[in-house]
């Protein structure tokens, strides 16, 4: 069965959140729909442009390594 994946308001607060640019925080909202109940996530970041942002010409691993730091 799916899991709702919900947004609290903090997320939009976030301090270290708020100096990424706005398709990396559309990347780290899009990368809870794939990751498992323990938040594990296989890093394929071909397949994370196509499902979360296939309409925008962004480097993805660009934007992965920006939420890393």
């Amino acid at each position: 069965m799916a899991r709702a994946r919900l947004l609290k308001p903090g997320f939009f607060t976030n301090e270290k959140l708020g100096e990424c640019q706005p398709l990396a925080r559309l990347l780290f909202q899009g990368l809870w729909c794939h990751a498992d109940r323990e938040g594990r996530i296989e890093c394929r970041p071909k397949q994370f442009k196509v499902a979360i942002l296939p309409y925008d010409d962004c480097d993805v691993i660009g934007l992965l390594d920006e939420l890393q730091n």
